[in-house]
């Protein structure tokens, strides 16, 4: 039989909650981080340290950036999956933007409301984080499941299992593509990095640019079917991630008229993320694709008590096994 662990399973297939959970000793949690937006650090932001929990999630420590968006965070977790939320703050050294993506000669000098930005870190963070909108995909769309408004709750293995395959979209260490996003099946073979980049530069327009009828028709856009309208880029990116179907034309639009193309094969006026979309994409579903070695005809798959996915290996190119008699398989 062959394992495959559990932070690498997709997200969208996993999450479900419906497996039972273990438990997990206390620890202290030492967290020293930044938050960044658009490549600045932001000042003055709050953030915050939450445990999730079954029920409503329990803040354990709060503190504000400085002016170089940095921040320590120092707390007694109980080793269940823990995330930040950093809201508010100014761009420290970088104007507000207009519309067109050029500087509108306006620095912001007071608390910015629409700054809100998420990482979840798991029950075993690391000592230092970066919190960005790189990190708020990622973890809103691993998480999607559990994530209702700003709370992140549920089932305790589902969310380490949803908190484990963030990691593996963004390094929440760095801020950064994760390991899986950049191996050749996913940064060469599909669209998922473009998504989230182009998702990632929607969030840093939303909070830098200079116009309220962009921010509410974005909003607009993130709004679920029959659902409410979100208040925050945070709260979109849920939406987006639970029907990535939705609105991809109108988003798409929305990030077009925020980083404008002056001209053909040019690189977008002020986008902080590439590469990006450079059409309306089908949709904006965040899968990743994963590849070992020796892995032929998995079959007869099940999951065990902690996540993880177990498989027996029916079928071995030349030799006799097959479905009823695996004899050229075995443990990869």
């Amino acid at each position: 039989m062959f394992k495959i662990g559990k932070n690498h399973i997709a997200a969208t297939l996993l999450s479900s909650g419906l497996l039972g959970s273990t438990c997990i000793p206390a620890a202290a949690v030492s967290i020293d981080g930044q938050v960044i937006i658009g490549g600045a650090p932001v000042a003055g932001s709050t953030v915050t340290l939450w445990e999730a929990d079954t029920n409503a999630p329990r803040q354990l420590a709060q503190a504000q950036t400085g002016n170089d968006g940095r921040f320590r965070l120092n707390a007694d977790g109980k080793g269940a999956v823990l995330y930040v939320i950093a809201k508010g703050g100014q761009v420290s050294g970088k104007p507000t933007m207009a519309l067109s993506g050029q500087d509108s000669g306006r620095r912001s000098t007071v608390d910015n409301p629409a700054i809100a930005l998420l990482a979840v870190l798991g029950s075993g963070p690391p000592s230092k984080v970066v919190i960005n909108e790189l990190t708020t995909v990622a973890s809103a769309f691993t998480s999607a499941r559990f994530l209702n408004g700003e709370a992140l709750s549920g089932n305790p293995l589902g969310l380490r299992i949803a908190a484990g395959n963030a990691p593996n979209l963004v390094d929440p260490a760095t801020g950064g593509w994760g390991k899986v996003l950049l191996d050749p099946l996913n940064s060469s073979m599909t669209t998922t990095l473009a998504k989230l980049d182009t998702l990632g530069s929607l969030i840093s327009a939303y909070a830098t640019i200079a116009n309220d009828d962009w921010r509410a028709r974005f909003l607009k856009a993130a709004t679920p079917t029959g659902g409410v309208t979100p208040k925050n880029a945070l709260e979109a990116m849920g939406n987006i991630a639970r029907q990535p179907w939705a609105a991809p034309k109108e988003l798409y639009g929305l990030f077009d008229e925020a980083y404008p193309l002056p001209a053909p094969d040019a690189r977008r006026t002020g986008v902080p993320f590439a590469p990006y979309l450079v059409y309306v994409p089908e949709d904006f579903a965040l899968s990743l694709a994963f590849s070992g070695g020796g892995n032929y005809a998995a079959g007869r798959l099940v999951f065990d008590a902690d996540g993880n996915l177990w498989s027996g290996q029916n079928w071995l190119p030349g030799s006799q096994s097959g479905v009823n008699k695996s004899t050229g398989g075995g443990v990869i």
